[in-house]
């Protein structure tokens, strides 16, 4: 009995209300998310909120056109509603396909493909029959369409987080009882726009839930982004974008007590860059900058990804080698030494840098911790800079 009523409270639905709901709520999105570019300062940001308000406005506009069916003229309301509403959607669909990770060109390519077919399709048959079931169906075959592919990509791609991927299941779900309200109004000749029936009265209402989940969706996907985006960024030296000090001195923790447990040798590498003052001395400050970038940059790709590097200070680096014994160290400290002694920098090609190493290579112990181990790689970097630099020094 219960759900008898329920049914009869969905026919019963105003569909022209609904409507107005949309526009409402589209317009409030619009605004918010507007209000919410404000804060932020990443510009790849900036862009997706823009091109969400800038599909929420559309969208509401559409809503509105198609809301005054019969008070204003049909070329407004049918053409131009209609076709609002493809691009709208369309513009939805690109923003999914962007915020996904690692998705080709191809996809974008397709979607602008999906919404001409869309609006070709819908104006010949608009001008060829021009009936109220006809519309709602090509309407609704258009918009399932331009969404169904982003949705499923979004759905099945590996890198999405599960509150993206609940929203796109949402999204799925609405997409489906387009597809049947579509297939019902082409067997259904007496449907209309605003004619109330179950699978009219549940798909606006759907539409207004996915106006909301979409929304305040969007909004929590940008939040966690950012917050993504604030904790890696902490992590990171801001000049050479390689870990900073903080962060390799909280990971080696966990490294040592592993290598304790495993009992596996620990390498620690202090690289320092051969008379650095004086090259930003002579050449300037930015040109220093650009050799600290160089500089971690090889030092980066010369480590493998179980090891740890990072930023210590000024022009010193620091290495871990995760179960490397010393004879293995010195291999590595030599290779980056020869690889920056080779190094060509092409602001200025007569500048040549050297770096001294100090290496330090041992099992841990309960007696010790990190910092004997980088006290002594730092002893060894002190016995290389008075052998006379670039050179090797392990303890």
């Amino acid at each position: 009995m219960d759900c008898k009523k329920l049914l009869e409270f969905i026919v019963k639905l105003d569909v022209k209300t609904m409507m107005g709901v949309l526009i409402l709520g589209n317009l409030a999105l619009a605004f918010l998310t507007l209000r919410y570019y404000l804060y932020h300062e990443s510009d790849y940001e900036k862009n997706l909120i823009q091109r969400f308000s800038i599909a929420k406005i559309l969208q509401a506009t559409a809503w509105i056109f198609l809301f005054l069916r019969g008070e204003i003229s049909d070329i407004v309301s049918v053409y131009f509603g209609n076709v609002l509403l493809f691009i709208s959607f369309y513009l939805d669909s690109l923003l999914i396909l962007t915020m996904n990770k690692k998705i080709k060109m191809i996809w974008f390519r397709l979607q602008g493909v999906l919404l001409t077919l869309s609006i070709i399709l819908f104006l010949v048959f608009e001008i060829l029959l021009g009936t109220g079931s006809i519309r709602i169906a090509m309407a609704s075959l258009g918009v399932f369409c331009i969404l169904v592919i982003p949705n499923l990509l979004n759905i099945t791609n590996s890198q999405s987080s599960s509150f993206e991927k609940f929203i796109g299941s949402i999204n799925l779900f609405f997409l489906i009882l387009l597809l049947l309200r579509a297939f019902n109004s082409l067997f259904n000749a007496d449907i209309s726009l605003f004619t109330n029936s179950f699978l009219q009265s549940a798909t606006f209402l759907l539409l207004l839930l996915l106006m909301l989940v979409n929304g305040i969706g969007f909004l929590l996907i940008m939040y966690e982004r950012s917050y993504e985006l604030l904790r890696v960024s902490s992590n990171l030296d801001p000049l050479t974008q390689i870990h900073n000090r903080r962060y390799f001195m909280n990971k080696a923790d966990a490294y040592y007590q592993r290598a304790l447990r495993g009992q596996e040798s620990l390498s620690f590498l202090f690289v320092d860059i051969d008379f650095f003052k004086k090259a930003n001395d002579i050449y300037g400050h930015l040109f220093g900058d650009e050799v600290l970038k160089i500089i971690a940059k090889v030092i980066a790709e010369s480590v493998r990804p179980v090891d740890l590097c990072c930023r210590f200070g000024g022009e010193e680096f620091l290495i871990l080698l995760h179960a490397t014994n010393n004879e293995q160290a010195v291999l590595v400290g030599n290779r980056i030494r020869e690889t920056i002694q080779n190094l060509v920098f092409e602001e200025n090609r007569e500048f040549k840098c050297t770096v001294s190493v100090g290496i330090y290579s041992g099992l841990p112990d309960s007696e010790k911790n990190i910092q004997h181990f980088i006290d002594n790689a730092d002893q060894a970097l002190y016995r290389a800079k008075e052998s006379g630099r670039n050179c090797v020094i392990s303890l």
